[in-house]
């Protein structure tokens, strides 16, 4: 069994998160994307549509901390991810960081590095990411990772919702 648990990534790390997004056959807990800037992704291999469709689909709870948008493609994005009940957005203004969490059944991954939710991050920026899997050595970062996304940032009182998540988890 590989107990790899963490991988250096140099080429295109948020292309290659999306891609093991949508990849894995593991049931998703929930997905936290954190990025100051998104775009729809328009014309790339995972656009924000397809996620908002995997979201809704899989009735993925969703959590998005993002800047106010102030350019037109950065509303769009915010606009999309509005369409999905398993989705809540905030808006927090000292926001640079990039992490972005799959938490699974059975562990998950994260992307902490440079890229931005954008097309340019996927396709022609020099971007550098870390991808921390949920398991061994990589077991106690994942969790800091997860807990300072969806509880530390999330609840800070600069980062005011916009949207609510609206649908009722069934049990």
């Amino acid at each position: 069994m590989d107990q790899q648990y963490a991988e250096l990534i140099f080429d295109r790390p948020v292309h290659r998160f999306l891609q093991r997004f949508f990849l894995s056959n593991t049931a998703m807990q929930s997905l936290i994307l954190i990025s100051p800037i998104m775009t729809t992704l328009e014309g790339t291999r995972f656009s924000l549509a397809r996620v908002c469709h995997k979201i809704n689909h899989d009735r993925i709870p969703t959590y998005v901390i993002t800047r106010e948008p102030e350019e037109d493609f950065h509303e769009e994005a915010v606009k999309l991810l509005h369409t999905s009940d398993f989705t809540e957005v905030r808006f927090n203004p000292s926001l640079h960081a990039k992490l972005y969490i799959c938490k699974q059944e059975n562990g998950g991954f994260a992307l902490l590095g440079s890229g931005n939710l954008t097309r340019s991050s996927i396709e022609r920026n020099i971007e550098i990411g870390i991808i921390i899997r949920d398991r061994g050595q990589g077991r106690e970062l994942f969790h800091e990772l997860f807990y300072w996304g969806v509880v530390r940032l999330r609840t800070l009182a600069e980062s005011k919702l916009v949207k609510r998540m609206t649908y009722v988890r069934r049990m």
